[in-house]
């Protein structure tokens, strides 16, 4: 099945596409296959698994030279193939190619060097090797006479969050030969191997200056690199070519025919809901999500969830939130129950790592939600995977570890609060919630206090272990959990919109006050198992959050009637951050939304055909059905709050593929 295709002209031209290898490194480009981030590049590996990662191969300046016939006879001529753009210089290096495609584990460009009138035809094909950092560049040549290609290749060898200026970094690069028809490159500890089987290799250090990616420069960052090229292979197009890069001190990879990948993906969609179309676009969108973590001072290999590409890790908060969609809908279970194990095994004080730090991995603790969404998955595996021995055994001991400390107090000011039994947490200087952005000291949504899906969460959670904890911990737990419910259920009620505060804070006085926000968190105090909320006041708020928040492609994180509302996710970071919870359309919110319709509607026909009806355009994003520059077979991570909506921020994020994958599983199963 053919994921994309795209005629690379115009703004569909911008769409992105990606590559993973399962250890978190990947590949990701244009359709037109001009690079516009930092992070496009065909070879992008993780060095310390699913962290650390390096571009090695950011590009190939591949031309193919060939004998043709012109109006005065044969000759031979050059015409190249790859696209860049550079600082300064109006247009691009070379024709875009008519014609890209993506099916499982390959991209694929189509190029008509003499144009379309004229014989002669290129097809290109880039594969990522699964689980090693590895990559094959492929080449199938159609001339009526004989032709030769000439491939560059650019190489980086830098951190994935920054750039290479060839003057001040020259020196950092060594080349060397490997063998006949190869060449290695090394900048300190890191190398990226060159090979092209059957031809021949000329070592140069080139530079090429002035690389610009645009939509860097839109986010006003730093925006244009050099590379180097550290020679020309050339060889006959007579069959396949070739190019083979790799970063490890291995040998060369062998053919990357993805058949292993293909087969999850198929196994993902037959357990999601057979072989339809939509179940195996979902399924493709998910792979490339799950990785492989290296855990513990022995290097235990464990499941984890990469957050969003081309700039995230895994996050705690993310990965728990898109497991039961990513790994439990899909059967998925012994995957689901690796990760589960891997943040338990990372436990401080009650809290799992919100992030982990790219370039040494190094955990970070500052969330509120993370440990909770922890624990809210253990007991979604538990239903799902029937393991209640291996729950009780392996993941509960943690979820109680998780509640004793926030009853205790934790770090970040996190506390239950005794009077009312529901969490407290941070200060006007922390952001610990999923609403997080800060940037030069400024924290744009401080919701320092008693969140409101904090509250839910806490509630759900306590209901749901006090029926699998031991007895001596389970009055206890019931206890709490019918304090904390009839105080989210009566302090959090705003009786003038029919709905709930966004948040309690500190009076003034010793006691908390309702903040007036139309925000979408509410809608968890819905949508999680176990409700405390009255039938009256779900419907409620599913009916205000429908009027005000909801859009085609998700809800709005604010409502656009409020005083701090941004409609437009656009202009320098700090401008992106400020909009990014005031107004932006978050994906992933419609997995809440649309489980509190099924649950306001108790499962039934009406409500299930709406629960599909919401999801509805982000599935016709996967097959680029849905416009505003979207990624290709992926769904990103926000859009404007503003219509026309554009797909921006993280242009593949695993929550927003997970909750719709969960939405379709969790509607089409209940009949």
């Amino acid at each position: 099945m053919t994921l994309f295709d795209i005629e690379p002209a115009g703004q569909r031209g911008e769409r992105e596409w990606l590559l993973a290898n399962g250890l978190g490194g990947f590949a990701m480009g244009t359709a037109s296959g001009v690079p516009a981030r930092r992070y496009h590049a065909m070879l992008i590996g993780a060095t310390t698994p699913p962290v650390g990662r390096v571009v090695g191969l950011a590009g190939v300046a591949d031309l193919v030279d060939a004998e043709v016939q012109t109006p005065r006879g044969h000759a031979r001529e050059r015409r190249a193939l790859s696209s860049f753009a550079f600082k300064d210089w109006a247009g691009t290096f070379a024709p875009a190619p008519v014609r890209c495609w993506g099916n499982v584990g390959e991209v694929m460009w189509e190029y008509r060097p003499w144009g379309p009138s004229r014989p002669g035809r290129v097809v290109r094909t880039l594969r990522l090797a699964d689980r090693r950092n590895a990559a094959e560049v492929r080449y199938e040549v159609e001339m009526p006479g004989p032709a030769w290609l000439e491939l560059s290749p650019l190489v980086a060898l830098r951190n994935f969050h920054g750039l290479v200026e060839g003057r001040r970094d020259d020196g950092e690069f060594r080349v060397e030969p490997e063998g006949t028809d190869g060449l290695v490159v090394r900048r300190g500890g890191w190398a990226v191997h060159l090979r092209v089987p059957g031809g021949a290799v000329a070592l140069r250090r080139d530079w090429w200056w002035n690389f610009e990616y645009r939509r860097d420069r839109e986010r006003g960052q730093d925006f244009t690199e050099d590379l180097l090229c550290p020679g020309t292979f050339t060889v006959p197009a007579s069959g396949a070519v070739t190019l083979l890069a790799w970063m490890d001190e291995g040998p060369a990879p062998e053919c990357l025919e993805p058949a292993s990948l293909r087969a999850r993906v198929a196994q993902s969609a037959k357990a999601l809901g057979g072989e339809s179309e939509p179940a195996t676009r979902l399924a493709a969108a998910a792979e490339p999500f799950v990785v492989t973590r290296r855990v513990g001072g022995a290097g235990r290999e464990a499941t984890s969830i990469i957050a969003g590409y081309p700039w995230f890790s895994d996050w705690g908060r993310d990965t728990m939130i898109a497991l039961p969609g990513l790994l439990l809908a899909t059967g998925r279970h012994a995957e689901a129950k690796s990760a589960l194990l891997a943040f338990a095994g990372l436990q401080r004080r009650g809290l799992v790592p919100n992030c982990f730090e790219d370039a040494g991995g190094e955990a970070q603790y500052n969330t509120v939600d993370g440990s909770l969404w922890f624990v809210h998955s253990c007991l979604e595996y538990a239903a799902a995977s029937k393991d209640r021995a291996g729950f009780e055994r392996d993941l509960l001991p943690a979820c109680l570890g998780v509640v004793r400390a926030y009853r205790e107090g934790t770090d970040f000011d996190i506390r239950m609060d005794e009077s009312d039994g529901l969490i407290a947490a941070g200060t006007g200087a922390t952001q610990l919630t999923w609403m997080d952005a800060a940037r030069d000291g400024v924290v744009f949504t401080p919701r320092a206090g008693k969140p409101v899906e904090i509250a839910a969460l806490w509630c759900s959670v306590l209901g749901r272990l006090a029926t699998l904890a031991p007895p001596g911990e389970a009055r206890g737990l019931a206890d709490v959990a019918a304090r904390a419910g009839a105080s989210l259920r009566e302090r959090f009620w705003n009786q003038s919109r029919g709905c709930l505060f966004d948040r309690l804070e500190p009076d003034g006085s010793g006691g908390w006050r309702g903040v007036d926000e139309l925000r979408p968190n509410q809608v968890f105090a819905v949508s999680l198992p176990g409700s405390p909320l009255s039938v009256q006041q779900q419907r409620s708020i599913v009916d205000i959050v429908r009027a005000w928040l909801l859009t085609p492609v998700g809800l709005r994180s604010l409502d656009a009637g409020e005083a701090t509302y941004v409609g437009r996710y656009e202009g320098p970071l700090f401008q992106r951050d400020r909009a990014y919870h005031n107004g932006t359309v978050w994906p992933y919110l419609i997995g809440a939304y649309a489980e509190a319709v099924l649950r306001v509607g108790n499962f039934g026909p009406g409500a299930r055909t709406e629960a599909m009806e919401v999801i509805s355009p982000l599935l016709a994003s996967l097959s680029g059905e849905y416009e505003g520059r979207g990624p290709a077979a992926s769904i990103c991570e926000v859009y404007d709050g503003d219509e026309p909506r554009r797909c921006e921020g993280c242009p593949m994020q695993a929550w927003s593929v997970a909750e719709v994958m969960r939405v379709w599983a969790l509607a089409g199963r209940r009949a």
